[in-house]
């Protein structure tokens, strides 16, 4: 099913300039058997979706078919990180399902009426 292939556990992504130096946004995958995690810690906004966006790629191209979307790191995230967990649900090459984050992060999913097309599973 899944590759079984070694992937790394975790990839630090650059800040962005306009961002303090000890608040860096990073992403984190934590692989569990046929599924892998991808915990985005920080901000997920214009700057950062396209490494999250990058990483869920190169996992399903790996053949994991399984994602998670772990929010409960992210602190905040924007319309641009709506719409990457809308279209990344929309994959017919994958099963996506995500992990609520703060309240900050969730509300925004119930403000933008959209909670009802995702599918939240409870955190481990």
């Amino acid at each position: 099913m899944g590759n079984t292939g070694q992937i790394a556990l975790e990839r630090r992504i650059q800040p962005r300039p306009s961002e303090t130096p000890d608040v860096p946004f990073w992403v984190e995958l934590r692989p569990d058997r046929e599924r892998v995690a991808v915990v985005p810690h920080g901000e997920l906004d214009l700057a950062t979706v396209g490494a999250v966006r990058a990483e869920i790629d190169e996992l399903i191209m790996r053949g994991f078919h399984g994602i998670v979307i772990d929010l409960r790191w992210t602190s905040f995230i924007d319309s641009t990180g709506l719409c990457l967990m809308l279209t990344t649900t929309a994959r017919e090459d994958a099963v996506v399902t995500f992990i609520d984050g703060p309240e900050r992060v969730s509300r925004v999913f119930d403000l933008a009426g959209i909670r009802h097309v995702l599918t939240f599973e409870p955190a481990p």
